[in-house]
């Protein structure tokens, strides 16, 4: 029996295949490859252990998505001691290049997997003129789509396509 927080048997509220979800049934960072181009974003960064994707709709611009490209894994405790080394050095990599691009004051990373339960983390650049300093920012009340210049242009000062 599923138990709360507070370890009292409660109702499952998670989707009924959520198990099935986390041990890679159906999954589409794994169904998709290592596209370069996928639904919401281009990539611009191809590693060892990982993609990163420039995507269109953000909260901010230089949103990006960077996916663990393995194997399918739904939690970082998952990976393997090597696997781990090389996917967090590949993020930082790409943290450098939004950060060289974007020139934002400050970084946030968000490893959620709530949605999609295999290893990926959010790079959400801030700026001194965002709307929530010292806080995160709300991820659904803030996405807007980057004009289609102004996102090749960035995905250009990022690396381009590759």
């Amino acid at each position: 029996m599923p138990f709360n927080s507070r370890f009292e048997p409660m109702t499952r509220t998670w989707p009924a295949d959520w198990d099935a979800r986390r041990a890679g049934k159906d999954c589409p960072f794994c169904a998709e490859g290592r596209p370069s181009e996928r639904e919401g974003g281009s990539r611009f960064f191809r590693g060892t252990v990982a993609d990163a994707y420039l995507q269109r709709k953000g909260s901010a611009p230089g949103y990006s998505i960077v996916i663990f490209r393995g194997r399918h894994v739904a939690d970082p405790t998952q990976l393997t001691a090597d696997e781990l080394i090389a996917y967090w050095a590949e993020v930082q990599e790409v943290a450098k290049k939004v950060e060289e691009a974007c020139r934002p004051c400050h970084l946030n990373y968000q490893i959620l997997g709530n949605a999609v339960p295999h290893v990926h983390v959010h790079i959400t650049p801030r700026y001194l003129d965002d709307p929530a300093p010292e806080r995160p920012l709300m991820f659904a009340d803030r996405l807007q789509e980057m004009p289609d210049e102004e996102y090749a242009q960035l995905v250009k000062a990022l690396g381009g396509i590759k």
